[in-house]
């Protein structure tokens, strides 16, 4: 359940105030022009007082997208049922990702930099790949287990495929949107998961 202001700690909210400063500020000036004083006069602290909770200005944004992945809760979806599960809740909660573009255009932006091993975010970039795909595996092991998908069925490479599809259509999404439907791609790809792997009665 999230919390509600009234019951966080003076930390926590003071955490809340620079999050929510530096998604305004990312989204009005970019990644790369926002800047810790610009944050921090937003988020009605010092630039101490924000370094205080975040290290550094990529700190504050890795922890806005681990937010947005807790968002449209991958991991807790897969761990509560089956694929199927798991694609319902994500389709169900697509839409209000989308609204999100700012943060979805620098996630994207930080995890095509952070492919290059010397980054300071490479090890945050394949933890966080290294964790969806072990949930979404988990997810796809239940429902071979369950006989909903045949038993020759790999669920590690199809997790792999399935957060491909999400963050590819994202990324088409990101540069032509007019002409990219992420949730319409994610139903196809439910589709065709269902038409060729199911197992059959």
């Amino acid at each position: 359940m999230a919390r509600t202001l009234s019951s966080m700690s003076d930390g926590e909210l003071a955490r809340r105030r620079i999050l929510d400063a530096a998604h305004a500020v990312f989204a009005a000036r970019g990644y790369r022009a926002a800047t810790l004083d610009a944050i921090a006069r937003r988020s009605e602290l010092s630039r101490a007082g924000v370094l205080h909770h975040f290290p550094n200005k990529q700190a504050i944004l890795t922890a806005l997208l681990d937010e947005r992945d807790v968002d449209l809760a991958m991991e807790t979806d897969a761990a509560a049922d089956s694929v199927a599960t798991l694609i319902a809740g994500v389709r169900a909660r697509l839409s209000r990702i989308l609204e999100g573009r700012d943060l979805i255009l620098l996630a994207h932006a930080l995890a095509s930099e952070a492919v290059d091993p010397e980054h300071p975010a490479h090890d945050w970039l394949v933890n966080r790949s290294r964790r969806l795909r072990a949930a979404l595996t988990v997810a796809f092991e239940t429902s071979i287990a369950n006989g909903e998908l045949k038993p020759d069925a790999d669920p590690r490479m199809l997790a792999a495929l399935l957060l491909a599809v999400i963050e590819g259509l994202e990324t088409q999404w990101l540069a032509d949107p007019g002409e990219v439907d992420v949730e319409a791609g994610v139903a196809l790809f439910d589709e065709l998961l269902q038409g060729r792997i199911a197992a059959r009665p």
